[in-house]
């Protein structure tokens, strides 16, 4: 079809409210990539055979923030300091990444996203990086969730440098988990003024497009360009690898 606009399954939590168990997702992840381009679909829990139906049905994957990943899935301990998980919903991404590298479709993870990514392809976690490391600087700001609390230093050559236009940005904050040791396949973008991992990305994109951040740009794209110009290269990368399916099947 012409100007088809990609589809980008957007993941989400799920939280009581009513007394009903609801999908839950804020809304800043879909009208950031309505604004860049892309048709949000929300995924919420599923079983195996439905994230594989999903993950063929859409261009591109946005795993979102939220709750803690459940160590046990990546064969660790729970930490005193460890918050709420849902491991239904691990399993979910973690199928979801699994059918996402098979066919290649392009992914952008934030926050809770770059852990579960991280440990679904072989890395491993901070769960509590105020614990776990020295002189970590504050990573759960106070501020509006639109506000820049810290800076990041990028990568030169990186694809997120490309995309940032710089070798440094300034993001907000809402974590206390983090990447420890990156998973293989994939290197470091960009780091904290403490050490702690801010972003990662695949080591070759032009083979899988996967960026990963731990702030959350959804909540920044009407008041930052860069923040903005993740989302529009995400969606690029979805368009183009939808037009690469397309002339797959029509051959």
């Amino acid at each position: 079809m012409e100007n088809k606009k990609p589809v980008i399954g957007i993941t989400c939590s799920t939280k009581d409210i009513g007394g009903l168990e609801t999908a839950y997702l804020h809304y800043s992840y879909t009208t950031s990539v309505m604004k860049a381009g892309g048709v949000p679909v929300i995924l919420p829990m599923a079983d195996k055979e439905i994230a594989r139906e999903w993950a063929a049905l859409c261009d591109g994957i946005l795993l979102s923030g939220g709750e803690d990943m459940d160590p046990h899935q990546i064969g660790a301990e729970p930490h005193p300091n460890l918050g709420k998980v849902i491991p239904e919903r691990d399993q979910t991404e973690m199928d979801l990444i699994e059918f996402a590298q098979e066919q290649n479709i392009p992914i952008f993870a934030i926050c809770r996203g770059i852990q579960v990514l991280n440990g679904a392809l072989g890395g491993t976690l901070y769960q509590d990086v105020y614990d776990e490391r020295d002189k970590a600087i504050k990573h759960f700001q106070d501020a509006a969730r639109d506000a820049a609390t810290h800076s990041v230093a990028i990568e030169e050559g990186s694809l997120l440098a490309e995309i940032i236009g710089s070798n440094e940005t300034s993001i907000n904050s809402f974590h206390h988990a983090a990447v420890r040791e990156v998973a293989p396949g994939m290197k470091v973008s960009a780091k904290a003024p403490d050490g702690i991992i801010e972003a990662i990305e695949s080591e070759d994109v032009n083979k899988h497009w996967i960026l990963a951040v731990q702030w959350h740009p959804e909540d920044m794209t009407e008041v930052s360009d860069e923040m903005h110009r993740l989302f529009t290269y995400f969606i690029k990368a979805a368009e183009e690898s939808a037009g690469k399916k397309e002339t797959v099947s029509s051959s």
